[in-house]
């Protein structure tokens, strides 16, 4: 891989919420080499003229379902690996030409997606992946129709065969190992009811408190960390005091479930986006009545749920969470949490907490020297406009991961 000098770019400190003039950049093979105001010298790099564009790093999502191919789960449930795999190829590749050079995939992805977009046989963001979640029988990975009689097998489980059903400590340590052992970064938990599961309620609390400490036990012997989808308090607080690391949604917390987060220095991940896409076009796109029943009732609660969490100090990430048809608008996001948290917070989400989320911290979500190369070139501010997140990309001039240029529209 050749080297790669930036020069003359506007430099995006997502630290220090400032933007620096006239910052030049060597990429060498895939990580940043030299950064600095004055010239910097290469006979043999490829040069690009960043005069005018931002340069700010890659951003991260912290909450995707790449497998998840439609909003509609139940249709998709008996499709092939393979039509899954190819169709989850093109939403990945979406993702990273909207600026997302990092994701992490929340139930769905395994390490044969890690490594297709590792070896760039898929064109990808960088993919950390918990592999198949772990629920209870009767929680929200049990798809099973009300009518189905017979126990679950976890050998096959229907839609993008992504969760496991585990009853007890046994059967709990057991897939978690399981997954640990095929590559997963993190172990999920279903720690309360969903939306996009009919049977199961919102409030109903999932696993026992030994059956979720066994799973972070196993995580955590293996440096690995456990997160949980949780939408109330107290399955929330459970998950937080059993040493869960991260909590998915948490539409349904209160105040003082936010203060307990930051004592314990647990982050949250929200996803604003997802409701109010389901909102509008989950109907649509088919889905079920209860879920979309189920949605109007945790959606306003999501914009309470992250002013508590902003104002305690919790590290809030940035997570989108969309199925199928509606991950376009991954983007989103940044403009709905405007509301509660400064533009400046919200960056720092989508790059730096992120980065601490996955256990990159210094690697990724910063430019700096020693740093992976994954940058943005963008037409205009995002400090001051979120609109340059927006259309599909359309305002990124040049997306580079890993040092390789993907998208270059300066040329």
């Amino acid at each position: 891989m050749s080297a790669i000098l930036i020069q003359n770019s506007n430099l995006l400190d997502v630290e220090k919420a400032e933007i620096i003039k006239g910052i030049n950049v060597l990429i060498e093979e895939d990580k940043i080499s030299e950064l600095s105001d004055k010239e910097i010298k290469s006979s043999t790099a490829m040069k690009i003229d960043a005069k005018g564009k931002t340069l700010m790093p890659g951003l991260i999502d912290a909450h995707v379902h790449i497998t998840a191919t439609s909003v509609d789960l139940g249709r998709i449930s008996n499709y092939p690996h393979s039509l899954t795999a190819l169709r989850a190829g093109k939403l990945a590749e979406a993702m990273l030409m909207r600026g997302f050079t990092t994701i992490r995939d929340c139930t769905g992805a395994d390490w044969g997606f890690h490594q297709a977009i590792e070896e760039d046989v898929l064109k990808g963001p960088r993919l950390f992946f918990v592999g198949k979640a772990l629920g209870p029988t009767g929680g929200h990975g049990d798809r099973r129709p009300k009518t189905f009689e017979g126990d679950i097998c976890n050998c096959y489980q229907g839609t993008m065969h992504d969760t496991l059903t585990v009853d007890g400590v046994a059967e709990v340590q057991k897939a978690a190992r399981r997954e640990l052992r095929k590559g997963a970064h993190a172990i999920k938990i279903f720690a309360s009811g969903g939306v996009a599961s009919p049977d199961d309620p919102i409030f109903g609390l999932q696993f026992s408190e030994k059956e979720i400490k066994t799973v972070v036990n196993e995580a955590y012997s293996w440096g690995k960390y456990v997160l949980a989808h949780a939408y109330t308090t107290e399955a929330i607080t459970r998950a937080v005091n059993c040493g869960v690391r991260t909590i998915e949604h948490g539409n349904l917390m209160d105040r003082n479930t936010a203060k307990l987060m930051n004592k314990k220095n647990v982050y949250l991940v929200p996803n604003l986006v997802t409701y109010e896409a389901m909102d509008t076009e989950g109907e649509k796109y088919g889905l079920p009545k209860v879920s979309l029943e189920k949605n109007k009732f945790v959606k306003d609660e999501g914009i309470v749920a992250l002013d508590y969490a902003y104002t305690e100090g919790v590290k809030i990430g940035y997570g989108t969470d969309l199925l199928g048809e509606l991950q376009v608008y991954q983007s989103r996001e940044f403009i709905l949490r405007q509301n509660i948290m400064p533009k400046s917070e919200i960056l720092k989400s989508a790059t730096l907490i992120n980065a601490e989320i996955v256990n990159q911290k210094d690697q990724i979500g910063i430019i700096k020297e020693g740093a992976l190369a994954d940058l943005l070139l963008i037409e205009g501010n995002p400090l001051e406009d979120f609109s340059v997140f927006q259309d599909q990309g359309k305002y990124i001039s040049l997306i580079m991961k890993n040092g390789k240029i993907y998208k270059n529209n300066l040329n």
